[in-house]
């Protein structure tokens, strides 16, 4: 595809024939007159020690004059800088000077408006002299940008760059704020946790990283900001790597967090070229979640696939994008990791609740059947009234009234049964449960709920109905051990 597209760019240029405006090679000079120049990559470029000044030629057809829009000089270097066009001088940002007592810092990024007047048709001159004295961190590429061309926004400039970024941003911050939830309402979740903290890790890192586009840094401020951005992802991958630990090789924790760490920390500390110290550390992180996910390979198949394809993709990316993975494709990479294993917890927890809740309806099933065995298995009592015979629980029956040689039966329901039988037969049949309080009564103690003194003598027990039954006096001594 980029072949593609370079040789229709190189298509549309032949046809729109020569460029108006075109900027020749960069040369470092080590004094100002010309023959003291010679062709340099940008990336090749050393401030560490005094001054450089380095220019480039610029080509201006007459076809180009007047502008229809100024033109720029855009320095994006960690120096400070100060800027000639044909030797007039458009600017400085900061002072550079040879030594660092007398420099003062410039920002990473400045831009020099060329006034229209000094554009002439034909060859012009650009220079820019260069000092870096305040840089306390040895870095390449010292200088990344130095062009020539038409006027722009560089705060409209970044925020389209990292547009994209900002947009996952959102994504990382929810993901963050559900494992955060999850992790406070349990606390023997780690795994929430590690999630938690890996997304505010990446929050964190995504401002630090877009931050630039919109504050004017100084380059040491910048440099700080390099440092933390690496440091971010750093701790971003020991997250990763731990997690994975706990998911795939319970017990590696320790240990691969360990590894990650110390990996990450060799290439933010001996790896030159600052876009690549936390690539560095992601690939760290990478290697970290591959070997953990190989590891259960075996035991969680699926699982193990997707963390394995991860973790191998991101090795793949940033081979082929470089330094531009982290403005491209870092976040979004861990957005959607996020929102994937967010998605799958919140399944995990919904098939937990539904488990949970049939756990439930059996424990209330099961305390019905022995609430209906116990029932069940009450004592029951056959009682003949007349030609039928009626089988009665126990505990339905209030008390029963003698009536000659019947005896009346009182349920719980109200409902009165004359039995065939006297009084005394009746209790002979019965459980201790039931005593004999009079001698034309007998009462359920289960449904005795006190007592009251009878007008001229004597008590009456209480029952649950709030019916009244005499006790007689030969029977009180009997029932004062359990009526009181």
């Amino acid at each position: 595809m980029r072949i593609i597209l370079s040789v229709a760019a190189m298509l549309f240029l032949v046809a729109a024939g020569p460029h108006p405006i075109v900027s020749g090679s960069v040369r470092l000079c080590a004094e100002p007159p010309a023959s003291q120049c010679r062709p340099v990559k940008l990336e090749d470029i050393s401030i560490e020690q005094g001054e450089v000044t380095i220019q480039r030629k610029v080509e201006v057809s007459e076809q180009a004059l007047p502008l229809s829009r100024p033109l720029m000089v855009r320095i994006v270097a960690l120096a400070s800088s100060e800027v000639r066009w044909n030797g007039i001088l458009l600017g400085r940002n900061g002072v550079p000077a040879a030594i660092g007592a007398r420099e003062k810092a410039g920002r990473y990024v400045a831009t020099f408006p060329v006034p229209t007047h000094l554009v002439r048709p034909g060859p012009n001159v650009v220079s820019a002299r260069m000092s870096a004295h305040h840089a306390w961190l040895p870095v390449k590429p010292a200088v990344r940008v130095f062009y020539v061309g038409p006027f722009q926004s560089q705060q409209l400039r970044g925020l389209w760059v990292y547009l994209p970024t900002l947009l996952m941003l959102g994504m990382l911050a929810a993901a963050g704020s559900y494992f955060l939830a999850v992790a406070l309402s349990d606390r023997r979740d780690r795994g929430s946790l590690l999630l938690a903290l890996l997304a505010g890790s990446a929050v964190l890192q995504i401002v630090v990283e877009v931050s630039h586009a919109f504050i004017a840094y100084s380059y040491p401020y910048y440099l700080a900001r390099l440092v933390a951005v690496a440091g971010l992802a750093s701790v971003t991958a020991v997250l990763i790597g731990t997690y994975a630990a706990r998911r795939f090789a319970q017990g590696w924790e320790g240990l691969v967090a360990l590894g990650v760490a110390g990996a990450a920390a060799v290439s933010i500390l001996f790896m030159p070229w600052y876009g690549f110290k936390a690539l560095g550390a992601i690939l760290a992180g990478a290697a970290g979640l591959s070997v953990c996910a190989w590891h259960a390979r075996n035991q969680q198949p699926r699982a193990a696939s997707a963390g394995l394809a991860t973790g191998l993709a991101v090795v793949a990316l940033i081979t082929w994008q470089g330094a531009s993975f982290l403005e491209r494709t870092y976040f979004a990479i861990l957005a959607a990791l996020l929102m994937i294993l967010t998605i799958e917890q919140v399944r995990s927890l919904r098939r937990i609740r539904l488990e949970r809740d049939a756990e439930l309806k059996r424990a209330a099933a099961l305390a019905e059947r022995l609430a209906r065995a116990e029932r069940e298995s009450e004592p029951i009592v056959v009682l003949r009234t007349g030609s039928h015979t009626r089988r009665v629980a126990e505990s339905d029956i209030l008390y029963v009234q003698a009536a000659d040689d019947y005896c009346e039966v009182v349920l719980a329901s109200g409902r009165r049964l004359l039995v065939t039988m006297n009084l005394a037969r009746f209790l002979e049949a019965m459980s201790p449960q039931f005593v004999r309080v009079h001698k034309s009564y007998v009462v359920n103690r289960e449904h005795v709920t006190g007592a009251r003194p009878r007008p001229g003598g004597g008590r009456i027990l209480v029952l649950c109905d709030h019916t009244g039954v005499p006790v007689g006096r030969t029977y009180g001594a009997a029932i004062a051990a359990w009526i009181g």
